[in-house]
């Protein structure tokens, strides 16, 4: 594990490298930001999206909080949804979840005296209580946790389609494209989740107007 030291020694060993295969690299990455993707995803710290997508700075607008949660009264989010969507016109939107998630862990075990950490993970626990039958039919807790961590995601592509700031834009003919994905930590593979646009559009969940 690096220390604090190790930290701006690398920095500085990382700056080097990238100046020697282009001089003019950081003096190109400072004049502007185009990102094609939003990503919504987990704090936890071995989740960067840049790593496991092998890309470059600059591809990425990012929000990040514990097990990747919406809401609707966030500001913090909402301001990085807006300016996201109206200002950098991002391509695509991104929710990702990840399988062995300490949120999506601590709220099926109900493991934290923290009166802050177990309302935020609230919603988790709605959502395992409306898929109680479906979860309790498998046949292993990491079968239920792998699964839970996957609803909370659906959940939370719900949530973004809800928004007004991305009803709006879909209204407009002009909108970016919403997909859901599970970092699996386990083997390092992206796995898009399926959504069920036809059943979400017939309870006005999305918009009709919107296509995948």
């Amino acid at each position: 594990m690096q220390n604090y030291n190790d930290l701006l020694r690398e920095n500085l060993e990382w700056v080097e490298k990238k100046l020697d295969l282009d001089k003019d690299y950081f003096k190109n990455l400072s004049k502007s930001q185009k990102p094609p993707f939003l990503y919504i995803g987990c704090s936890d710290s071995r989740m960067p999206i840049d790593t496991f997508t092998q890309s470059e700075p600059g591809s990425f607008f990012i929000h990040r909080n514990i097990a990747n949660q919406i809401f609707s009264n966030d500001m913090n989010f909402l301001a990085t949804l807006e300016y996201a969507v109206e200002q950098l016109e991002v391509e695509h939107i991104i929710v990702s979840g990840h399988y062995e998630c300490g949120g999506i862990k601590t709220a099926h075990e109900k493991c934290t005296n923290s009166s802050i950490i177990s309302s935020w993970l609230m919603p988790i626990k709605k959502i395992e209580v409306e898929h109680k039958e479906e979860l309790k039919a498998l046949a292993t807790k990491d079968e239920r946790i792998d699964r839970l961590t996957e609803l909370n995601v659906l959940e939370q592509l719900k949530h973004i389609f809800e928004l007004s700031i991305i009803r709006n834009r879909i209204a407009t003919g002009k909108y970016p494209k919403i997909h859901g994905w599970i970092l699996d930590i386990r083997n390092g593979k992206i796995k898009e989740m399926e959504i069920p646009f036809k059943d979400w559009k017939s309870k006005g969940i999305i918009p009709k107007e919107y296509q995948a």
